[in-house]
């Protein structure tokens, strides 16, 4: 999808096409997430399936992943279906990942436009 610079997202437009182009009250947010989990206990592939477990009972999608050998998972969380995270699922995630054993929340951004950013890089 085309980004949008903030004089395109405040122009005037119909109900259906903010709801098209996911702006105004159908605009819907989601974070940036970065965690660590212990390469002693299980390897990547586990530690990133635990993870998309706790995501997908959510009802969120995540996109990201980590180098192999490494033992870092950064990427974006948003809503799977239409819809915004907020503040509460960011409390969340992170809760989850500092009370999981072996894993350790690093970051937890700040909620960003999902569709039109800006991101963190």
């Amino acid at each position: 999808m085309k980004t949008l610079t903030t004089e395109q997202k405040n122009k005037p437009r119909t109900r259906r096409l903010r709801k098209k182009l996911r702006v105004g009250e159908f605009q819907e947010f989601g974070f940036a997430i970065s965690f660590r989990f212990d390469s002693q206990h299980c390897n990547l592939e586990q530690a990133l399936n635990q993870w998309i477990e706790f995501v997908e009972s959510q009802g969120w999608g995540f996109a990201g992943g980590g180098k192999e050998g490494a033992d870092i998972l950064s990427g974006y969380l948003v809503r799977f279906k239409r819809g915004t995270l907020n503040d509460a699922d960011r409390g969340l995630a992170q809760q989850w990942l500092d009370g999981k054993p072996g894993f350790a929340c690093i970051h937890c951004g700040e909620l960003s436009d999902t569709w039109h950013g800006p991101w963190e890089e």
